[in-house]
């Protein structure tokens, strides 16, 4: 599906938002003028008042501007609406969303209290998805039909009460008559969305906010894309809530929700942000009100626009090029340091070791690729012949151009700055058939100009690879990670760069630097070079610590590079939102886990205090375990 609808996908003269009607909740607006608005989720017992009321509190004092509560039953009702009317006897105000699953009679009670419900198209009334049932064109409109019947009768409880609605479409909680249809795909979880709206729409029911999470950040923006385009063909502009589901915790969990939700940002698509994180709902605002205002005023000038852009945006096509020592074609994107001086000690934070008794340079999995320097230090160095070094001092294995110099067909690194470039400077790549080219942005706002670029590149069927190299104005470090992986989302998620080279103007360790690269790479997942881990923040339903029990799980299986680990807090929505993970431990009840391997139980219900062992033993049956050195 390409762009058909008016208005595109991709920004290319800088951030603008993309209309959208105003939906109000409680007294706070959503989409339209309103800024973009930053929520969390509580992970509190709902029916542990006391408890919850002080995490909503911490949540309101670092900046949360709405707060989701779980509510799976009646009794949780009951708390919702205590907490709510306590809340409000105090004097706050923050609007407050019951999130519903599985149970529309639940759904119904909560209209009355909540400010918002959140339910999910894929579970509100179908709870068929294990069965075999193939459906006919006949039997999918009869299932629909029986599913409408059901969200009418919770659209007209929402109009009398005044109540707001999100409709929350999860990767891998698809219903049955979507997954029949479309499979577990971004297509199939737009649709999943379009049918609910359409039935908004029919019944004269807008107060709605729409969002398409998984933990995939290529699926989360694929899947949001075709949302925005399907809504606009049908000419609707509904808010949209933006979120990486499962992203985990620490700096994973921030540079994955950082490279999702800036991959949309950027487009101008987005209205309200969660950034869920395996740790306490209050740690996760800071992050989203960065991430919320990070593009804001963001222009490119005179920049050069091209005149067609050959991306699918709903679709991975990376953009074709030659292979050139290792950089391009069908290897995944490499990692480049700058080094403004270089040392034994810096190269050994950009992953490079040496060995002084066999005069020797050896690697790690998450070492750069390349290094540019063209400080004299190199020559003190020893054995620096060893080392993949790029600039125009001896023992430098590839040397660097500028556009302007002389042409040549010497294998190198060519510098251009997007800003600078033009259809003629396009033309003269050219004359550099053997030259990967560092393709500089001056501004963190220059990620427009160096996309430009990119598009321009594939447009005239330029096959150089190319390196990203924006300049980042961080204040600090997690300033840094942040921005950086923001910024760089969408250039790889669409796989149009061939490389990262990260620049700062402050003092950023080298190994921040090089995590962050590698870690930004991961989450768009064009390069695994460690274990992922996916997993909930936790919520009402959670059984277990879910927080200490991710660091056990951690501690044994980090080294499994590439393996793909789920760490999910309850058996209600961890199966089908860790529907990428090779592996998953889910909360089953009290002291109780299940094991998985993809989605097929391996255990059920051992013992929590054994579970970690009884993971490690299924993944060396399955043949997936490396011993440690």
């Amino acid at each position: 599906m390409r762009e058909k609808h008016s208005t595109p996908i991709f920004r290319t003269k800088g951030y603008s938002r993309r209309k959208t009607l105003e939906v109000t909740v409680g007294n706070v607006g959503f989409g339209s003028l309103n800024p973009v608005r930053v929520q969390t989720m509580t992970t509190t017992n709902t029916n542990s008042i006391d408890k919850t009321i002080e995490q909503i509190k911490r949540t309101i004092a670092a900046g949360a501007q709405m707060v989701r509560l779980t509510t799976q039953g009646l009794k949780e009702v009951e708390s919702f609406s205590l907490i709510k009317q306590q809340l409000r006897n105090q004097g706050f105000t923050i609007p407050l969303v019951a999130d519903i699953h599985f149970n529309p009679r639940v759904a119904l009670a909560a209209s009355v209290y909540a400010d918002k419900i959140r339910i999910n198209p894929g579970n509100f009334s179908d709870k068929s998805r294990a069965s075999s049932q193939v459906f006919s064109a006949e039997e999918y409109e009869t299932d629909l039909k029986n599913a409408e019947g059901r969200f009418v009768e919770l659209l007209n409880t929402c109009k009398k009460h005044g109540t707001s609605m999100r409709i929350g479409v999860n990767h891998g909680s698809l219903s049955k008559r979507i997954m029949d249809r479309y499979g577990d795909t971004p297509l199939g979880m737009a649709e999943s969305a379009m049918e609910f709206l359409r039935i908004c729409v029919k019944h004269r029911y807008n107060k709605v906010v729409v969002s398409m999470k998984s933990s995939n950040t290529r699926v989360m923006v694929q899947a949001t894309r075709l949302l925005v385009s399907m809504m606009e063909a049908e000419e609707m502009n509904f808010p949209l809530h933006l979120g990486v589901t499962e992203a985990g915790e620490g700096e994973d969990g921030r540079i994955k929700s950082a490279v999702g939700i800036g991959a949309l940002l950027i487009d101008g698509m987005g209205d309200t942000i969660r950034v869920s994180l395996t740790e306490e709902p209050e740690n996760e605002i800071p992050v989203a009100i960065q991430l919320a205002t990070l593009f804001e005023g963001w222009s490119i000038g005179e920049s050069l626009i091209p005149p067609t852009i050959n991306i699918n945006p709903f679709s991975f096509n990376p953009r074709r090029t030659k292979e050139l020592f290792g950089v391009g074609e069908e290897n995944p994107p490499v990692v480049m340091a700058q080094m403004q001086s270089i040392s034994v000690e810096l190269l050994r934070e950009w992953g490079w070791h040496f060995d002084p008794e066999k005069q020797k340079w050896s690697s790690s999995d998450n070492a750069a690729d390349h290094i540019v320097s063209d400080c004299n230090d190199i020559a003190s160095i020893p054995c620096s012949e060893q080392l993949p070094l790029v600039g125009n001092q001896p023992n430098c294995r590839y040397s660097i151009s500028h556009i302007a110099d002389k042409p040549s067909v010497c294998p190198n690194f060519l510098i251009i700055d997007a800003e600078a470039f033009t259809g003629d400077l396009a033309l003269q790549v050219a004359n550099y058939p053997k030259a990967v080219i560092i393709l500089r942005g001056k501004y963190q706002s220059s990620v427009y100009a160096v996309r430009n670029v990119l598009f321009h590149l594939q447009a005239i069927g330029n096959e150089n690879p190319c390196v990203v190299s924006i300049y980042i104005d961080a204040k600090s470090s997690a300033d840094f990670q942040l921005t950086a992986s923001a910024i760089h989302g969408s250039l790889f998620i669409d796989g149009l760069a061939n490389g990262i080279l990260l620049r700062t103007s402050h003092v950023i360790q080298a190994q921040n630097v090089c995590d962050t690269s590698f870690g930004i790479l991961q989450a768009a997942r064009v390069r695994m070079t460690k274990t992922e881990f996916i997993s909930c923040p936790g919520c009402g339903r959670t059984l277990f610590n879910l927080n200490a029990t991710l660091l056990k799980v951690k501690e044994r299986t980090s080294h499994l590079k590439g393996l793909k680990i789920g760490v999910m807090g309850c058996i209600v929505n961890g199966p089908g939102e860790m529907a990428d993970a090779d592996y998953g431990y889910v909360g089953s009840g009290p002291g109780k886990v299940t094991l998985y391997r993809k989605q097929e139980v391996v255990k059920k219900n051992i013992a929590e205090k054994d579970a970690v062992d009884e993971l490690v033993a299924i993944i060396k049956a399955n043949g997936d375990w490396v011993a440690t050195d």
